[in-house]
């Protein structure tokens, strides 16, 4: 499993906050009702783009 540093995919800030743990996203697609697995949400503090992460994301801290 590779580690990666976090970075924004818009700003490129390596700063982000957890916006919420074990987060389940439900929708429908072609009649189709589907259910995520549980997902990390982290919020970037310069920007707010919201990334989504499944267990397997590991992050390494830079301080």
């Amino acid at each position: 499993m590779e580690q990666k540093a976090l970075e924004c995919p818009v700003c490129k800030s390596n700063k982000a906050a957890i916006a919420g743990e074990n987060v389940k996203l439900s929708g429908r697609f072609e009649d189709k009702e589907f259910l995520t697995t549980e997902l990390t949400v982290l919020r970037c503090t310069k920007c707010g783009y919201y990334m989504f992460f499944d267990k397997m994301a590991q992050f390494t801290t830079k301080e």
